[in-house]
């Protein structure tokens, strides 16, 4: 997960708060609020937010600095504490920064439980503003979190409801789907248990702890009442682009749902759903840039690293493709795609032997949707094994009727392909595409199918399901810059005059705010103004002038039985660690020898 390259100073992580209370069965309310917390920054458009399964991947874990640092390739981590008490709760947030590995901010909010939504809003916006100080500008929305129209105590069943569906095993998936039943039953108009109980379903076909015809068929009524509740919402149109695609086939609606969800929340499962309709469309470079933007996002995703992995299959890098998906298959054994393309890589790089005793290996989900007689059956192709290949092709067949047709498709395709029977691939096709099975959509840009891509009724099939006139390109919007040339010369001189005539770099609980107060401007506005004036980032700025005034004071002879950190507590630091590490960031060496320094001058 760890990368050579400089992390970017706009990337941070929220780690799972920590359940403080007396009650553990309180934990559903810390991850309630990380989530929230997640979901409010990622709106800021200026930051790269890790999402939430590689925030979680280290809940309950003990983790350093360092860890954080490597794992998730973040410049700044988030970490708090939860403790509820009756009516009343206590949250503590502290801000980290990987590359000094110090606490650059911390904060506890006493609040009561009937504010929850206020103190959501409240406390992302304080994050926002202080990351925005430590790192320099990032434009932050006035709201971040807007207040749900439903009881707190309705609420906090939702949170409870989502816990359960998140731990992704049958027994809880069912307890929280039954929570959320509750909570829609007491609360019809709130949409988020609609789209929770959806997702619920969804990952239990995915994942092969419900048949896949029968999850997806339980979760569709959840998804429509949830899209008509609130169609606006980032998850929902999301849930759009889903469906314009993959039951549609319109790629330019997709594209126009995906990008309204962009706009609202960087979120990694949006860029690896661009990603998946590049792919469709066969522009496997963009689908990869896009993924790995995914990738930046949440490294411990599985269905990233099998998606990574798939990539590199369709453009036949087979020996770089197997190690992302056997990853993905490390952090989700479940997850039914991997084996199929690690089969496929090792019978499409010369190894059909290899590929045979692999797929002959394969148990559970693999068995019960098809991968292991499928990809026997294709290794049986490429073995010229006719008898058993014959077999496979005819047990496939009789799968055509049941709710694995799509699946017993795919193999009857890519056995026939191995074959060399393209007729017969082109008559599945066109079948499939009557049926209006979504396999087809992937099979195009599919290795085995290169000999098929030029017969005329193929092109036909492909340009009625793909419309060649799609031509994505994402809508960049260029910020125009809040203050000009002229007006960032003139508060630049303004800001370095109140500097001056007010000291106030002296209260060590000075925030950008405050500097906005006194020049009258947005805390927008001034935070442009301290970047592209005076290149430096809020800390930087004022923490220089309280650098020089500690400068000034350790020379003063009334000073001289202070220590050094009386007069930087004096000179407006509030922290040691922030004290020793900008000094020595400014004037390359620590207190203590710039002292000593001084010190050997004045004899």
């Amino acid at each position: 997960m760890s990368s050579n390259k400089p992390t970017n100073k706009t990337t941070v992580a929220v780690l799972p708060f920590v359940n403080m209370s007396k009650s553990q069965n309180n934990a559903y309310f810390c991850d309630g609020l990380t989530e929230e917390v997640i979901n409010a920054l990622a709106k800021i458009k200026d930051l790269a937010v890790t999402s939430r399964t590689s925030s979680f991947y280290f809940k309950n874990k003990p983790v350093t600095t360092k860890e954080v640092k490597e794992k998730l390739g973040v410049a700044t981590f988030i970490e708090g504490s939860v403790r509820l008490s009756g009516s009343t709760m206590r949250i503590t947030v502290q801000l980290i920064d990987t590359a000094e590995d110090f606490h650059f901010w911390s904060e506890t909010f006493d609040r009561n439980l009937d504010d929850i939504f206020a103190v959501q809003d409240e406390i992302s916006l304080f994050i926002a503003e202080r990351l925005r100080e430590h790192i320099g500008h990032i434009e932050i929305q006035d709201k971040l979190v807007e207040p749900i129209d439903v009881p707190v105590a309705i609420y906090r069943e939702y949170l409870k409801g989502r816990y359960y569906i998140m731990k992704l095993d049958y027994k809880n998936s069912i307890k929280g789907i039954n929570i959320l039943k509750d909570v829609i039953h007491k609360a019809p108009h709130f949409s988020s248990p609609y789209l929770d109980i959806n997702l619920a379903y969804f990952n239990m076909g995915t994942m092969g702890l419900l048949p896949a015809y029968e999850a997806y068929e339980k979760a569709q009524p959840y998804l429509l009442k949830a899209l008509e509740l609130d169609p606006n919402s980032s998850r929902s149109q999301l849930n759009l682009a889903w469906i314009e695609c993959w039951q549609n086939w319109n790629l330019k609606k997709a594209y126009e749902h995906a990008n309204k969800a962009l706009e609202i929340q960087q979120a990694d499962d949006i860029y690896l759903t661009i990603s998946n309709f590049l792919t469709v469309e066969g522009k496997l470079d963009a689908a990869r840039n896009y993924l790995d933007k995914a990738l930046q996002l949440d490294p411990y995703a599985a269905i990233n690293h099998h998606y990574k992995g798939f990539l590199y299959y369709l453009q036949e890098e087979y020996t770089t493709a197997i190690p992302f998906l056997n990853k993905a298959l490390e952090l989700d054994p479940m997850l039914p795609f991997p084996p199929i393309y690690i089969g496929l890589c090792l019978l499409l790089s010369g190894k059909p032997d290899e590929a045979l005793i692999y797929f002959g290996s394969l148990k559970g989900v693999s068995v019960k949707d098809l991968t292991k007689l499928g990809g026997e059956t294709m290794c049986y192709a490429k073995l010229n094994e006719t008898d058993k290949c014959h077999d496979g092709l005819k047990e496939l067949e009789t799968y055509l009727a049941t709710a694995l047709a799509d699946k017993a498709f795919t193999f009857l395709i890519l056995v026939n392909a191995l074959l060399g029977n393209n007729e017969k691939v082109v008559d599945l096709l066109t079948e499939a595409y009557h049926k209006r099975l979504p396999l087809i959509l992937l099979l195009n840009p599919s290795p085995i199918l290169k000999s098929v891509k030029n017969h005329k009724r193929f092109k036909d099939i492909m340009l009625k399901a793909i419309p060649d006139n799609v031509n994505y390109k994402r809508e960049k919007k260029y910020k125009q810059a809040l203050l000009d040339a002229n007006e960032i010369e003139k508060y630049s001189k303004e800001l370095e005059q109140i500097m001056v005539d007010y000291k106030l770099y002296l209260n060590p609980d000075l925030a950008l705010k405050d500097l906005a107060s006194y020049l009258e401007l947005p805390a927008n506005y001034v935070s442009q103004l301290l970047n592209m004036g005076f290149q430096k980032n809020f800390s930087e700025y004022v923490n220089s002038y309280r650098v020089n005034e500690f400068k000034a004071r350790i020379l003063l002879e009334e000073n001289k039985s202070l220590t050094i950190m009386a007069v930087a507590y004096d000179s407006g630091f509030n922290s040691k660690t922030v004290f020793n590490t900008f000094f020595k960031k400014i004037e390359g060496i620590t207190p203590n020898a710039y002292l000593k320094s001084t010190q050997k001058d004045s004899f």
